[in-house]
């Protein structure tokens, strides 16, 4: 009897032992499952992470190009065009001789008279008759001479963002200039007559000259120099909003 109670005892012992280590295993498989879990969950974590900073800064850039045409007119509004008269001032005298009009023009010039030894005579006796025909092409320019404005010749309203200027009248710039390598001179001399001479030649020159000014005069050249000017001034100062009127002195 007592044996066969020692054997029951030592199979119930026997058994603790069998559900201890069974116990103990489903332990020791459950943690690396839990660990496992969470090796895998931090990858997910990281992505979200950048995935939101990603975002972030994305959003960011595009704020900063949205507002980079509002920070390029301010700062031009706040420092080159300040609304001033001194500041409208000095912007349009920067201009100086800038806004000009240019025409090309060719003017013909046409001689003919009597001469023996170089001295004109009143009658066309045989041999002392000449006839020149010159082709003078050249240009000229006008413009609008924006170092002579002064204050007295800006009204600034700044509440309303206008602004009225008086400039000075379109003029011609720095005289004609002559293409010598494009004049065309034709000639015909009497037995008794020279070609024409240097001194002739200069004559010639100023004659054309002062054609070519009276050509770009009936051209309509001064007023065109003005209507550039007067656009030249208002896009400057569209800018910075102002609504500018342009006025000439008479």
């Amino acid at each position: 009897m007592r044996n066969d109670d020692k054997k029951i005892r030592e199979m119930e012992k026997l058994l603790e032992e069998l559900k201890a280590q069974k116990e103990s295993a489903a332990t020791i498989v459950e943690n690396p499952t839990r660990k496992g879990f969470g090796f895998w969950k931090v990858p997910r974590v990281l992505s979200n992470l950048r995935f939101k900073t990603f975002m972030v800064l994305v959003i960011a850039v595009l704020l900063l190009l949205a507002a980079l045409p509002f920070a390029a007119f301010w700062a031009i509004k706040g420092s080159t065009f300040t609304e001033s008269k001194g500041s409208f001032l000095e912007q349009v005298q920067a201009l100086n001789e800038l806004s000009t009009a240019q025409a090309f023009t060719k003017v013909i010039i046409e001689r003919q008279d009597n001469a023996v030894f170089g001295k004109e005579i009143g009658i066309d006796l045989p041999g002392t008759k000449r006839q020149l025909l010159v082709v003078v092409p050249g240009s000229v320019k006008a413009g609008v001479d924006f170092s002579q404005v002064t204050n007295a010749d800006i009204k600034v309203d700044e509440k309303n963002k206008t602004a009225e200027l008086t400039l000075p009248k379109a003029q011609f710039l720095g005289g004609p200039e002559i293409l010598f390598d494009q004049v065309e001179v034709f000639s015909y001399e009497g037995l008794f007559r020279e070609k024409a001479d240097i001194k002739e030649a200069y004559e010639l020159a100023e004659t054309a000259k002062e054609m070519m000014i009276e050509e770009a005069t009936g051209q309509g050249l001064l007023q065109l120099a003005e209507e550039n000017a007067a656009t030249s001034v208002k896009e400057m100062f569209g800018l910075v909003d102002f609504d500018v009127q342009v006025e000439f002195k008479e």
